[in-house]
């Protein structure tokens, strides 16, 4: 029984060690601003629960786009937003290019060309580590074989394939694939889809891999596999429940966000023949994020917690049966704007298809809101990691307007700091602002170079990020 005690009292204290060394680890947050959807930046909490957003979908629900399928992407650059959708017409399928002031009404510009016909999938991204204009916008696509190919272009319409057209990887890329630069990790990083099983085939398991390239100029087809991966945390038959139709990567202020396509209980269509006014709940996909600090390791809570980003629509709405997420966010006046497919069937078998409506819609969130700690009636208390800090203002994303939000600044070792704590630090009551400058009795600038803690106060309170500037 001695032995038995020593070893849990042994275990104990280095559970303990381990939590305290975490605790104290020093960041390097330099001026980057601080999401709060994790715990990276985070020591300890009490009363706070991490809580989804809601964005709002705009135009009154109804899509902005008709006629459209949205294995596509929406950017904005050069002052305007722009729309790369497929068009499937009798004539055939072909790629459009858009343009839009304010991000509602698009018009078409342009027939996107060098791109094969019969790709499924066309995903753009403007490239801020290219120095030759015309790579600028690269591309990635199912070319033949359903592998995934790649190209370039300088103005997001007239494309030219890397590797000649041929495919850069394997099997497979017919639904969501992505090429985009990752400046922390200096690489590029390809997301295409996977199969699990019979590739192919009956008993085909999807799934979602993830590669890298540091130069796809030099070498196109010089992709190393990071990962592939398929829903399985509750067993092999999860892949009954979902599956990973797509998931491309959004890079937000040091966060990777998986924008993933989930195919629920797919193939499953014991709800009845076609039906465009009711919605179902099988063979069905849902649009969740994913986040992520490297773009490998994914947490999916919010998938196995039900809980899509936008959720679809009820009843005879255009995106009662299907959501597809543009490829990409964009982030344009203090919103985001989270472009997504819909549809009002469900995905259907070979035995069984579905005649449907597909169109594009949007919806925005406020800048920084796909997660928040929310604090209720119990006062809340957030404790960071310490830090060195580098900037001489600090800037707090904040919905208070029910309630009330106060910070301390603490020393490296969590101690009060005379003019920065208790009575020192402002309380502010009945307020929401993207970008709160707290004041204390002393200035902050006096701590610049110091190593710091932050403690937050909360009541009624959601806190969505913050951030040391200069």
């Amino acid at each position: 029984m001695a032995k038995r005690i020593f070893q849990l009292t042994a275990w104990s204290f280095f559970a303990i060690y381990l939590s305290a060394s975490a605790e104290a680890q020093l960041l390097d947050i330099g001026l980057q601003k601080q999401l709060l959807v994790d715990d990276h930046v985070i020591a300890r909490k009490k009363h706070v629960t991490r809580t989804l957003g809601q964005p709002v979908k705009e135009n009154n629900g109804l899509p902005i786009v008709t006629d459209t399928w949205f294995y596509g992407t929406v950017l904005h650059d050069e002052g305007k937003f722009k729309m790369w959708s497929r068009r499937d017409a009798p004539e055939g399928r072909s790629y459009e290019y858009a343009e839009s002031v304010d991000g509602l009404h698009f018009v078409k510009i342009a027939d996107v060309t060098g791109i094969r016909e019969e790709a499924h999938s066309f995903a753009v991204s403007i490239d801020p580590h290219e120095t030759d204009p015309a790579h600028r916008y690269k591309a990635a696509y199912d070319a033949p074989r359903v592998m995934a190919g790649i190209a370039h272009s300088a103005d997001g319409i007239h494309w030219t394939p890397y590797n000649n057209g041929e495919p850069v990887t394997y099997r497979a890329a017919d639904t969501a694939n992505q090429i985009l630069w990752d400046e922390d990790a200096r690489t590029y990083r390809l997301y295409t889809r996977t199969d699990f099983g019979a590739m192919g085939g009956a008993g085909e398991i999807r799934g979602s891999r993830g590669m890298v390239n540091p130069d796809v100029k030099a070498g196109p087809t010089n992709w190393t596999t990071v990962r592939e991966w398929m829903f399985d945390r509750e067993g092999k038959s999860e892949s009954d429940r979902r599956q990973v139709y797509g998931l491309t990567d959004w890079i937000y202020c040091g966060v990777h966000f998986g924008l993933m396509s989930v195919f629920e209980w797919p193939l499953d269509v014991s709800e009845g023949p076609t039906d465009l006014i009711k919605r179902h709940e099988r063979d069905i996909m849902n649009f969740y994020i994913a986040t992520s600090r490297d773009g490998d390791d994914w947490d999916l809570s919010w998938v196995y917690a039900e809980k899509p980003i936008i959720p679809r629509g009820g009843d005879g709405a255009f995106d009662k049966d299907i959501i597809l997420p543009s490829s990409t966010i964009v982030t344009h006046n203090d919103r985001h704007w989270l472009y997504y497919g819909g549809a009002n069937e469900r995905h259907g078998t070979k035995k069984v298809t579905f005649p449907r409506d597909q169109a594009i819609g949007v919806a925005t969130l406020r800048l920084d809101g796909f997660v928040s700690l929310q604090a209720g009636e119990k006062p809340a208390v957030l404790l960071t990691k310490p830090f060195r800090l580098e900037g001489d203002r600090l800037l707090i994303n904040v919905d208070a307007s029910q309630g009330e939000m106060s910070v301390e600044v603490l020393d490296e070792n969590g101690k009060p700091m005379a003019g920065y704590s208790g009575r020192a630090a402002a309380v502010f009551r009945k307020v929401d602002d993207l970008r709160l400058s707290p004041q204390w009795s002393k200035p902050l600038s006096n701590l610049k170079g110091s190593v710091v803690r932050l403690r937050f106060h909360l009541t009624r309170a959601a806190l969505y990020s913050f951030q040391v500037i200069e």
